[in-house]
This record gives structure tokens, sequence and C-alpha cells, in this order.
């Protein structure tokens, strides 16, 4: 069995609680979405009510608000944010070569494809574990656009580029929704803008799983 097989094996052994992921035509405004559709209320970011959901939120510590909710597929985690963006003005392109410029500065290399949402990057970092092991660790990162909002996307993890996990992922995407009058200030926010979320209500299972993997500096 060569190296591929095995992490496949690996990221199709890992039960992520999140059931077949049937794929949608979202990522929706809000207010667009199935009248049958079931969420998770993060604020302005909607995710798929998933009883096995196990989701991480990150704090940003310079403003001291959640930046961004990281959630667990497969062997991978995936982390999404919302930024605001001009209406009819595409903010993915300027963000992906920014995004690129970054990671040509650091060891590694870069490749640009085209995937389910338009072109996306596929960086691999090289970097050092706590353990001072140098490693190879592959990030995919995509910008899917709504009208006035941006999903960021970032997955990160052994399988992130295979197949079946490209596809779970996207498919994830594309069952959630947003909702930029969600929050206070954020239908006002300037074009770039991090989009605050909140904690949900309800049973969301805490991912407490750190990738021991270098990670990407925002772009």
């Amino acid at each position: 069995m060569s190296e591929e097989d095995v992490e496949q094996a690996t990221a199709d052994a890992v039960d992520d609680g999140l059931g077949d992921l049937t794929s949608a035509n979202g990522p929706w405004d809000v207010a667009d979405a199935p009248a049958d559709a079931e969420f998770y209320d993060f604020g302005v970011l909607r995710l798929p009510a998933r009883p096995g959901l196990k989701a991480r939120l990150e704090i940003d510590p310079k403003f001291d608000e959640i930046g961004a909710v990281t959630i667990r597929i497969a062997d991978c985690a995936l982390q999404l944010q919302v930024i605001a963006k001009q209406r009819g003005v595409s903010l993915w392109t300027d963000t992906r070569q920014a995004l690129l410029a970054n990671l040509r500065n650091r060891p590694g290399y870069q490749q640009v494809i085209e995937g389910r949402y338009g072109t996306e990057v596929i960086g691999v970092l090289t970097g050092r574990t706590t353990e001072g092991v140098l490693v190879d660790a592959t990030m995919r990162f995509q910008g899917i656009e709504g009208d006035d909002w941006m999903i960021r996307a970032v997955s990160s993890g052994p399988s992130v580029t295979h197949d079946d996990v490209v596809a779970r992922v996207d498919a994830f995407i594309s069952l959630c929704a947003v909702d930029r009058s969600a929050m206070e200030g954020a239908a006002d926010a300037p074009a770039g803008s991090v989009l605050a979320l909140r904690a949900p209500a309800g049973e969301v299972a805490a991912d407490d799983a750190a990738a021991d993997e270098p990670e990407a500096d925002e772009a």
C-alpha cells in the first residue's frame, strides 16, 4: 500500500461526526437559504446543524473577539472566517495575490489551481513541530464570494488535497450561510474587515485537537 493510500485510509477512518455531506448550492445569504435548512448560529456565519460537529472558536487577540471557527473534517481542520466586501467588487483576487506573496517569503512552495469555487491556492510550508522535527505541512486556501461577503476557508491536515477530503470540505462549505446583519456594526464594516463571530447556543462539541504543523500568517 502506498503512502497516499495509507493517508486516505486514515482519513476515511476518522469519524468527524458530520455523517454524509450532500453538496448543496450554497453558501447562501441566510435569506436565500432553503426553508428547511437548519444551522448552528455563529452570528454572521451559520454552519449546518450536524449533531456531531466539532468546532473550535479562534480568538483574535488584537480585538479580543472571535475571528474564526475551525471545524474538524475527516483528518483535517477547516478554518472559516467571514470577510466584508464591497458589492459587485471581487475581494479574493487581491487577497489571493497578497497570500501568495506572503507564502513565497517562507520555506516551501505554492500552486494555484481551479476548484469548485474558483481559483484557490495550495501551499506547502516547511517548518518544525513543537519537538523540533522538520516537516512539510500542506494547506488549502479558498475564497468564496457572496454579494457583500467572502468566506475565507483554510484547510490543513494529512489528507487535505485528497479527492475525497476536498469534496467533503467543499460540500460542508456549500451548506453554510452568511448574515451580515446578525452582529452589530457588521453591515457597515469596511471591505476587507474580518467580521466577528459569536459562540452559538446549544450543543456544539469543542474540538481541542491542535494541528502540530506550521501555521500560515494572515495575508
